[in-house]
């Protein structure tokens, strides 16, 4: 895959670009399934399949207020992509200054003049340009003008349920992990350093990592069943998300206790995979009762993982 990131950097016009544009947070099954149009398409017609987003999301730029918690992290997105199969990623940095650039001089001087527009694959809602005030209708006005065909495609649904980031990022909030994966064709995770906790689970006979995230979103408090990506190797686990209210602790914390692992990995990063939902974060009555609880949540969470293949993890390792 070649990745652009400054349009100043295209020495060669691209020919026969088989384009698709959007945000794509997350990359889940309706964007999937987009991607793969556009590389079939690309495929029948000799051409080149390209994506064309965006760094940072537009609203972070246009309206700060208003942009949602990103489900993925920049390097993930790429990896992403990647795994997808296409020829071409171009991510447009975006700013107040091309903010401004009017919807025809969009399409013609990135997408017709620099990127070789053959066909665009564009959902149903497509807004672009200066004000958003380029619609589906105006793309296919420039594309009868600049020689290009543009392909309408409707929101991808599982059964009768849409898919939509704002649906998963709802779903990761409430701690549905699992229904979010289905969306995203994977399981959520999330990539993060390995930090010095207080060592209260080690005190408890549980020793935990403790995490300090780099994506956005969090899953809602409480116990998972979780794989966690660390030295090359993928391993079981259980994490809690969560304020430790047994120990009156006010700061959220991300801690996993790794099966069958013994290792010191303060610093490095390792990436968690959320798995199932056990139960919510409560506050016991002592140490002594969370420790049977605990127990009890390892058992549910290996009764979990024994039933999900490692290999689905690991195919989708970040």
């Amino acid at each position: 895959m070649i990745l652009i990131t400054d349009l100043n950097s295209i020495t060669t016009k691209f020919q026969n670009s088989i384009i698709t544009l959007g945000n794509f947070d997350g990359l889940h099954l309706g964007h999937q399934e987009l991607i793969k149009m556009i590389i079939s398409r690309a495929r029948e017609t000799d051409g080149t399949s390209l994506v064309v987003t965006f760094r940072p999301h537009p609203l972070k730029i246009l309206a700060p207020e208003k942009c949602p918690p990103l489900i993925s992290i920049y390097e993930e997105k790429i990896r992403l992509f990647e795994r997808l199969g296409i020829d071409v990623l171009v991510k447009i940095p975006f700013n107040v200054d091309f903010s401004t650039m009017p919807p025809r001089d969009f399409v013609k001087n990135i997408l017709c003049d620099m990127l070789g527009a053959k066909e665009i694959y564009v959902g149903y809602n497509y807004r672009f340009g200066k004000g958003r005030e380029g619609n589906i209708q105006m793309l296919k006005k420039l594309g009868e003008e600049l020689g290009f065909t543009v392909r309408e495609v409707e929101q991808i649904s599982i059964g009768s349920e849409v898919i939509s980031s704002t649906k998963i990022r709802q779903l990761l909030k409430d701690g549905e992990v699992e229904h979010a994966s289905r969306l995203l064709g994977r399981s959520y995770a999330i990539t993060g350093i390995v930090v010095r906790g207080d060592g209260r689970g080690k005190g408890l006979g549980f020793p935990t990592a403790n995490i300090v995230p780099k994506h956005m979103i969090i899953p809602a408090n409480g116990v998972y069943a979780v794989r966690l990506f660390v030295r090359d190797r993928l391993y079981d686990g259980i994490a809690n998300i969560g304020l430790r209210p047994t120990f009156s602790k006010e700061t959220l914390t991300v801690e996993v206790n790794i099966f069958n692992f013994n290792e010191d990995i303060y610093s490095e990063e390792v990436s968690l995979f959320f798995i199932s939902r056990i139960r919510e974060e409560k506050k016991f009555h002592g140490a002594g009762e969370l420790v049977r609880q605990i127990e009890k949540d390892l058992i549910k969470a290996k009764e979990i993982l024994a039933g999900y293949p490692a290999a689905e993890t690991l195919a989708h390792v970040i």
